[in-house]
């Protein structure tokens, strides 16, 4: 693989891409980081933004002449792509590398997955647990499915309007029916219209870009960020500290080594006893302005 294999009109826009969003993520992790940007809306949005707008700046018109990025642009990545390794290798073969580990990682971790949804038994669910989760608003047609696993497992499948309740026997045995009411309606939450095709439509967005590790962290962090939401919806008028334990039962059922899932559960517990996520922590109209701002100034980057 040699420098003039990036030239062409799709690998230079896939390039850009990645480009556009590691000065982003950048930019915006600090930004963030020195306002101390809690929990909320306001996350959601910049997480929504650093996935979308590379995908537009990258493909400005007239970007990808010669002239622009000799001559025209702020930053000619080309000569820092050529920047000589030990061993006959270049800078490129380093960023090659790190797409093709983000690819597998992407593979492995959450296309796999999405082949099919948890085991489920051909038992029917309890009486109880059916009309509870039909007692949802929209949700008078819900399937309800049992899980063989001991672990505190809820999960929501199908689309809005179709939706499927999978419910663990662990969960059944183990949550009280206060506790399973609250555990449905954060399931609930998820299958709202609106936060359900947003989700799908940016894991698609995520997807397009499957090399770069700048959308892999920043669409997991959206999808914490849902969670989070979804929390507040659930413990909308009832005890925020019920929702946490349900939360701790879940964080002790899951196996040590999956570090990710446990980090966001020990996050949204966190949340939840803080008081819950800030959806106004900055005002949209500075998002608004920060978001022309690196639409003006990224396709200066190539």
């Amino acid at each position: 693989m040699t420098l003039a294999s990036w030239s062409g009109p799709v690998p230079a826009y896939v390039w850009q891409v990645a480009l556009h969003s590691w000065v982003m993520g950048l930019i915006f992790y600090v930004w963030a980081h020195r306002m101390h940007l809690p929990s909320g809306r306001t996350k959601r949005r910049l997480l929504t933004i650093l996935l979308v707008l590379p995908m537009i700046t990258a493909a400005v018109p007239g970007r990808s002449a010669i002239e622009f990025g000799e001559r025209v642009a702020w930053l000619n990545s080309a000569r820092i792509l050529a920047v000589p390794l030990p061993a006959g290798f270049h800078l490129y073969h380093v960023i090659w590398l790190i797409g093709a580990m983000t690819v597998a990682l992407t593979v492995w971790q959450e296309l796999m997955p999405w082949r099919g949804r948890p085991r489920t038994l051909d038992t029917d669910p309890p009486v109880a647990l059916l009309a509870l989760a039909r007692s949802q608003p929209g949700w008078e047609r819900c399937r309800v499915l049992l899980n063989p696993s001991p672990s505190v497992l809820l999960a929501m499948s199908g689309r809005p309007g179709r939706p499927t309740l999978i419910v663990s026997e662990g969960a059944l045995s183990s949550l009280s029916e206060s506790e399973l009411t609250i555990a449905i309606a954060h399931e609930h939450a998820h299958g709202q219209p609106a936060r359900w095709w947003a989700s799908h439509a940016l894991f698609v967005v995520r997807i397009a870009q499957i090399y770069n590790p700048i959308a892999l962290w920043a669409f997991r962090e959206y999808l914490i960020e849902v969670e989070v939401a979804c929390d507040a919806v659930a413990v909308s008028q009832r005890d925020p500290h019920q929702l946490a334990r349900i939360l701790l039962k879940i964080y002790q059922s899951t196996d040590r080594g999956d570090v990710a899932a446990r980090a966001s559960l020990r996050k949204r517990v966190d949340v939840l006893l803080a008081g819950g996520p800030n959806d106004a922590a900055i005002p949209a109209a500075t998002v608004t302005a920060a978001t022309v701002f690196m639409l003006a100034v990224l396709p200066w980057i190539v």
